[in-house]
């Protein structure tokens, strides 16, 4: 009789953002495990006692690859490795029953998006000229980024060039970038290609030799100056016709995908941006912005949430109009900080974005400290004392990968109370450990907050 009254879907689609290593393959995986294997006690979710029934996977929307949840929860369990990183555009589609919602079941969709794609996000909306003219405007205006383009800015500036030395040049500036943990690394397929592969760790010129800084060999673009445009018309012109096809076939399907969304996770990785130093800080809070421009979250300026409402009332539910209406921002890897810092943690990733959340009329926000998989435990610790955790260490002294071992003692680093007006990369300093997820598949790992995330997410 239950089943009888809920004769409407709601669907609910989420968007997994974040930069590269932030965690969102984590975290999907565990979101999942706790969906699936419902245990009210371990994952409260929606009104108090609410628990979740009739779970079913259901096939991915076309032109989507399933997310790999089984091989992921197998890494972490089998192998204990962290998932690989996302390498090409999935999604997770389920539906299930909620205790506290009478006459709907829930179709959830699950997006994740490599974080590499981020980087391409202020192309949407500008052409070549204007792209251009912002890469540069960054390339010469920030000393980090001046230094990793300094070849290729030379090269902008010689009386006559070639459209090799030009590309050859910028492909030694992106790969400079990327062994100095710059982020804004566009276009993104030098980073991550068409097939996924990643760029191996190697040296500047080793990766300049072998990536593209577009589509293919062939459709390789860079960024030109004013006086270049028009001393080279032809050239310009060519560039602009790649980067056109470039923002149509990668960058226009990427941001379709957010922005169909109705909700989005944006994880922001304060154990990173510590450890990286005041320049990976710059470089996040941009892309971030440059992302909120694009996808312009909040509620519809002529429909509302009236409109939103009465469309899931009387409309089918592939029918109903969406837009991104929930951002939760998310700090990753909680387990990595000492529970005296945790509260920091939460303000220093409110101090860097909440500006961005606020500007957007109707956007509703909140921000969560998270810990996908919990895979540390703490040590008690004097106000001023230490920071110790315990946990199995990925790698030596030396940075160097290590097999499985017993647990050791880590100090971690203490979290400031704001961020600094600048430091260091290496002043914060966070263990890196081995996963501690269950091998019973239907026993979710321990978690921190990953509970609020759903329950704020999926409403």
């Amino acid at each position: 009789m239950n089943n009888l009254l809920r004769w409407k879907t709601t669907e609910v689609r989420v968007g997994v953002v974040g930069l590269y290593n932030a965690g969102k393959t984590v975290l999907l995986t565990s979101l999942i495990n706790h969906l699936q294997d419902h245990d009210p006690d371990r994952f409260p979710i929606g009104s108090p006692g609410t628990t979740l029934r009739r779970f079913t996977i259901r096939e991915p929307d076309a032109g989507w690859a399933a997310f790999n949840y089984t091989g992921y929860r197998d890494s972490l369990v089998n192998y204990g490795r962290w998932p690989e990183k996302t390498k090409d555009r999935s999604q997770f589609v389920c539906q299930f029953e909620r205790s506290d919602w009478t006459f709907s079941d829930c179709l959830l969709k699950l997006y994740d998006l490599p974080g590499e794609r981020i980087a391409d996000a202020a192309m949407l909306g500008r052409d070549f000229t204007a792209w251009s003219e912002r890469m540069l405007h960054q390339f010469v205006n920030d000393t980090a980024y001046r230094t990793c383009c300094a070849a290729f800015l030379d090269t902008l500036q010689q009386a006559q060039v070639t459209e090799t030395e030009l590309l050859a040049t910028y492909r030694l500036a992106l790969a400079q970038l990327i062994l100095n943990y710059k982020p804004l690394v566009s276009p993104s397929t030098f980073l991550l290609d068409l097939k996924g592969q990643p760029a191996r760790p190697a040296s500047a010129e080793e990766l300049a030799a072998v990536r593209y800084c577009g589509l293919d060999e062939q459709q390789q673009f860079c960024p030109l100056s004013e006086s270049l445009r028009h001393r080279y018309p032809d050239l310009a012109q060519s560039f602009s016709e790649r980067y056109n096809r470039y923002v149509q076939s990668i960058v226009e399907p990427t941001i379709a995908a957010f922005r169909s969304c109705t909700a989005l996770v944006v994880l922001v990785d304060v154990t990173m941006l510590l450890a990286g130093g005041v320049g990976m800080y710059d470089d996040n809070r941009q892309i971030i912005r440059d992302l909120f421009e694009v996808l312009a979250p909040g509620e519809h300026p002529l429909l509302g949430p009236m409109a939103r409402g009465l469309s899931k009332v009387f409309l089918p539910h592939q029918f109903r109009p969406r837009w991104i209406t929930r951002v939760a921002f998310c700090a990753p890897k909680l387990d990595l900080v000492h529970p005296q810092d945790r509260d920091r943690m939460n303000l220093l990733m409110r101090r860097m974005v909440e500006r961005l959340a606020a500007d957007r009329d109707g956007l509703k926000y909140d921000f969560f400290n998270v810990s996908s998989v919990v895979s540390t435990k703490a040590l008690p610790a004097a106000p001023n004392g230490p920071r110790v955790l315990v946990g199995v260490p990925l790698r030596d002294a030396s940075g160097r990968k290590i097999p499985p071992g017993p647990e050791q003692r880590f100090t971690t680093a203490e979290l400031p109370d704001d961020w600094p007006a600048e430091w260091p990369t290496g002043r914060y300093v966070f263990p890196e450990v081995y996963p501690r997820m269950p091998a019973r598949k239907d026993y979710p790992p321990d978690q921190v907050n990953l509970d609020r995330v759903a329950t704020f997410v999926i409403e």
